[in-house]
């Protein structure tokens, strides 16, 4: 898995930023708001978008941060995703139709709109400009009705448009965008993790399930054409390090049957 550094638009976690708007003088001497409808709306990493999976794995983005939520009302909260949805929070403002972020003492991070698409500049000349394209209303839909963003149900997504047959359990297998699973024994919801503690493993993405139990259980997962493959995983690091895991033996070959 890649690993961020601290400047990753500020380190392992994204932004929560409030904001309001700075206002303007008309000709009259009256006070009017610049308008945010333009930045309204839930915008998504395209880089990400077109390519969750890489190889047989989960793909990371350049600087982080996967998916901005701008309000219709700018002063209520404008939320920055990294991969594993954390956030935080600070300010923002819109000056002469770019949206300033004001990170920490005197650092800021600009984004602007250029041909529908929302454009986040670089925090330092070691990435990349990075493309937001805006979220569709019926995903959005689907997110607010399974309470998660909208960039997990597109990494649901990788699963659940397919269902699965495996082998040794004669049964059909299923997992749903909202995170629940059918037919695998004992596990009743799953998270595909992209980054953090969870998910330090050595060429293999990690995916945590839920038992009916209420406990959970950690195996490393690969994306193949036809397959999905789910491995156990063993730990690496002594106790008082930080957990980090390699793939051990295959567990269960998830054959795609449509």
């Amino acid at each position: 898995m890649v690993k961020w550094s601290a400047y990753t638009f500020y380190g392992f976690t994204a932004v929560l930023l409030t904001s309001a708007f700075l206002s303007c003088k008309n000709s009259k001497g009256e006070t009017k708001k610049e308008s945010s409808d333009a930045f309204a709306g839930i915008w998504i990493a395209k880089e990400f978008a077109d390519n969750i999976i890489t190889g047989n794995g989960i793909k990371t983005v350049d600087n982080g941060v996967t998916e901005i939520i701008v309000p219709s009302n700018i002063k209520d909260s404008i939320v920055f995703l990294n991969e594993d949805l954390e956030r935080d929070k600070h300010k923002a403002a819109i000056i002469k139709d770019t949206l300033i972020n004001y990170l920490y003492e005197d650092v800021t991070q600009k984004a602007f709109l250029k041909n529908g698409s929302l454009i986040l500049l670089p925090l330092d000349n070691r990435y990349q400009t990075q493309e937001y394209k805006k979220g569709d209303s019926s995903l959005i839909k689907k997110a607010k009705e399974a309470n998660v963003s909208v960039v997990r149900i597109l990494i649901n997504r990788v699963l659940s448009v397919n269902t699965y047959f495996e082998k040794s359990l004669k049964s059909e297998i299923k997992f749903d965008e909202d995170g629940k699973v059918n037919g695998l024994p004992d596990f009743k919801s799953y998270y595909i993790s992209i980054n953090g503690d969870g998910a330090f493993a050595e060429d293999v993405t990690v995916i945590t399930f839920k038992t009916l139990k209420g406990s959970e259980k950690s195996l490393g997962i690969e994306f193949g054409k036809d397959k999905v493959e789910l491995y156990d995983l063993k730990l690496i690091t002594q106790p008082d390090e930080k957990p980090a895991y390699q793939k051990g033996k295959l567990l269960y070959s998830l054959l795609k049957t449509k």
